[in-house]
């Protein structure tokens, strides 16, 4: 039989696994350190923001300086003198905001109304966060309708990821389902066409047509998109080259391609 001590530790023990998993399911407050990313996180949702910290008060121009008055009009609090201008990677910067990291939505929300000639963009295992953000500039550039990440392969969306999209990922939709597979089983039933892209597909990019509304989905940098994640698709396209020594494009160029193929 267990002593009252040893069911006290266990109890201790499960409490602590379960705090440790509430901890990783909340996202951590996102530091942004690109005035543009900053701007446009206030005009979307200035009630997220938690502080406003600048270097020196002689940093007080240009973009800076709109940060500082837009982020006043809105009432949020800007520390001048407090911030370390110097990163852990020895860049310097002027200054950073703490803003909460944005809320996900469901696959019902996101692919609502689906219309001819809408776009989404789902990333299957993307681990780069530079990348992700600058798909997700891109994306908000051509009027993507939002983009759908998977928690359990791509990397998440970071503060570098913020600051390279410089705005783009503030008013992109977002969708980060725990299956990718089960979401795009629902994507499907909701009337969206799915296409992948690879770089052994026989199907040309240049046959896609904005005659249906499409989810386009791009994989991993090195190993592209998974099988069971292929095998969803109701096509495959490639982007023809005729340079035998280059084969494959970073995925974020792949993304600016495919997507003003449909939307240009």
């Amino acid at each position: 039989m267990r002593s009252a001590s040893s069911n006290r530790s266990n109890y201790r023990r499960g409490r602590s696994r379960h705090n440790e998993r509430l901890s990783e399911d909340k996202p951590a407050n996102l530091k942004l350190r690109n005035p543009h990313a900053i701007l446009a996180a206030l005009s979307a949702r200035p009630e997220d923001f938690i502080e406003i910290r600048i270097a020196r008060s002689s940093d007080h121009s240009g973009s800076w300086l709109e940060v500082i008055q837009v982020a006043e009009k809105a009432g949020i609090s800007v520390e001048v003198g407090g911030v370390d201008s110097q990163s852990s990677q020895g860049r310097s910067y002027v200054g950073e905001a703490e803003v909460k990291a944005r809320e996900s939505l469901s696959i019902t929300d996101m692919f609502a109304n689906p219309k001819m000639g809408d776009v989404w963009l789902g990333l299957d295992g993307v681990q780069d966060s530079r990348n992700i953000g600058a798909i997700a500039r891109t994306a908000q550039f051509f009027g993507v309708r939002g983009i759908v990440l998977t928690r359990d392969r791509t990397a998440p969306i970071t503060s570098i990821s913020h600051d390279v999209a410089a705005g783009g990922l503030e008013l992109l939709k977002i969708s980060q389902p725990p299956n990718l597979s089960k979401a795009l089983s629902e994507v499907r039933s909701m009337g969206v066409w799915i296409v992948g892209t690879a770089e052994d597909a026989e199907e040309n990019l240049e046959s896609l047509k904005p005659d249906r509304p499409w989810l386009i989905l791009l994989g991993n940098e090195e190993k592209g998109l998974r099988r069971l994640t292929r095998d969803a698709c109701d096509l495959m396209v490639s982007i023809p080259s005729d340079n035998q020594f280059v084969s494959s494009l970073n995925v974020s160029v792949a993304a600016g391609i495919t997507i003003s193929t449909l939307k240009l």
